[in-house]
């Protein structure tokens, strides 16, 4: 993994897409990592309100190799490209009673 590098994470079951900014070795040789994080509101807001139930700053600002994935923004947008096709056509929910 290298700066520039588009990443993935998973808190609490939202997926989390970022740019990697920074990296540093520690004494055992783990390699850590600065994640400039998109569109992460959802995981924000989680750590506002967590830091506020116990008065503390717990906001990840470090990540180690093994919690972050590598992913290609070229098939990010062919994935997103395909679905869009499948959400356009679908047909409006009729609520059951």
């Amino acid at each position: 993994m290298n700066i520039g590098n588009l990443v993935w994470n998973v808190y609490h079951g939202g997926l989390r897409f970022g740019t990697i900014t920074g990296k540093e070795l520690d004494a055992k040789g783990w390699a850590h990592f600065t994640v400039d994080w998109h569109d992460d509101g959802i995981y924000d807001d989680a750590m506002k309100w967590m830091n506020k139930l116990r008065n503390t700053d717990d906001h990840k600002r470090l990540y180690r190799a093994d919690e972050l994935t590598l992913v290609s923004s070229e098939h990010l947008a062919k994935a997103i490209a395909s679905h869009t096709p499948h959400f356009r056509s679908r047909t409006p929910e009729i609520p059951v009673c």
